[in-house]
C-alpha cells in the first residue's frame, strides 16, 4: 500500500511528463512559458528535472494541459495509485472552473 505520508516526487519523471504533455498539446516552450508569465528557461528546467512548478504553476499546467495534477507530479514508487484519494475530485472541479 503506498503511504502518502512518506512521497518523493521524481524530478526527472516529472520533466518528462511536463514535456510530453507539451508536445501533445503541440506547445513550444516559447508558447507554454508565455502562458504561464513565465520564462522559456524556467519551463526548460522543469522538463529537465531541475526544479518543480509551483503549486500556482500545477493548477495553470492542469488546465492547460487538460490533465490532473496528480497525472503531472510523479511520485517515485507510487505506481497507478493515486496521490491523494479525493485528487480527482478536485480536478473535476477545476477543469469545470475552465469551462
Amino acid at each position: 500500500m503506498f503511504n502518502s505520508y512518506s512521497i518523493r516526487v521524481d524530478l526527472q519523471a516529472t520533466g518528462s511528463r511536463i514535456k510530453e504533455l507539451r508536445k501533445q498539446k503541440r506547445l513550444k516552450v516559447a508558447e507554454l512559458a508565455e502562458i504561464m508569465h513565465s520564462s522559456e528557461n524556467t519551463i526548460f528546467k522543469w522538463q529537465r528535472g531541475d526544479c518543480l512548478p509551483t503549486i500556482d504553476n500545477l493548477v495553470v499546467l492542469s488546465i492547460v494541459f487538460e490533465t490532473p495534477m496528480d497525472e503531472i507530479i510523479q511520485i517515485e514508487g507510487r505506481g497507478d495509485e493515486p496521490l491523494l484519494p479525493f485528487w480527482g475530485y478536485v480536478n473535476v472541479l477545476l477543469l469545470k472552473i475552465k469551462n
